[in-house]
């Protein structure tokens, strides 16, 4: 990946993390999406090829792109921007706030645009730092019942009569699929 990624210290940034939130489309289909760049999306037949081909339009996104991590005096709010140089101009925009960008003939006049945006923004609303629990997801019914008779003395016939009562039935189906070949060989 060619992209410079740079704090605001000037120093290079080895690792970008990111949240993908993955969503059933139909049925076959998967969508995923970067958290935040709701513009940054790969889709697939699994949420696997969804999510490698999520990763393979960023990184040609992020080759074209330098991004920044600034922070607003007024609040210490660190935040991150993307800044992409389209015709001779250069176009930021906050990583999870797409609705502000900012375009110019510079980078520094667009991250300077950027942010005071964002202080304009900030100083009219309250920011909350929130956490959801994620569902969790569904347990197979019969798990419940998964090990619990593993103490049990019994256990071992228990489940040696249920396999001779198996068999038993296996072999009454076996004898009626061959009564029913028979009765239409028969036919």
């Amino acid at each position: 990946m060619n992209a410079t990624l740079v704090t605001t210290l000037g120093q290079p940034l080895t690792q970008l993390t990111y949240s993908i939130l993955v969503e059933k489309e139909t049925e076959g289909s998967y969508k995923a999406t970067v958290w935040g760049l709701t513009d940054c999306q790969g889709t697939g037949e699994t949420k696997e090829s969804a999510i490698a081909n999520l990763r393979h339009h960023l990184k040609a996104r992020l080759e074209k792109a330098e991004v920044v991590s600034q922070e607003i005096p007024l609040s210490k709010l660190t935040y991150t921007v993307i800044v992409e140089e389209t015709e001779g101009n250069y176009q930021a925009t906050v990583w999870g706030l797409p609705e502000i960008q900012a375009t110019g003939e510079t980078k520094e006049t667009v991250l300077k645009s950027i942010n005071q945006l964002l202080t304009a923004r900030l100083e009219k609303v309250e920011v909350i730092t929130d956490k959801i629990d994620l569902p969790s997801k569904a347990e197979h019914p019969w798990m419940k019942f998964a090990g619990m008779f593993k103490d049990d003395p019994d256990f071992e016939a228990v489940q040696a009569d249920i396999e001779a009562y198996r068999r038993e039935l296996d072999a009454e189906m076996e004898a009626y699929y061959q009564q029913l070949d028979a009765e239409e060989q028969a036919k």
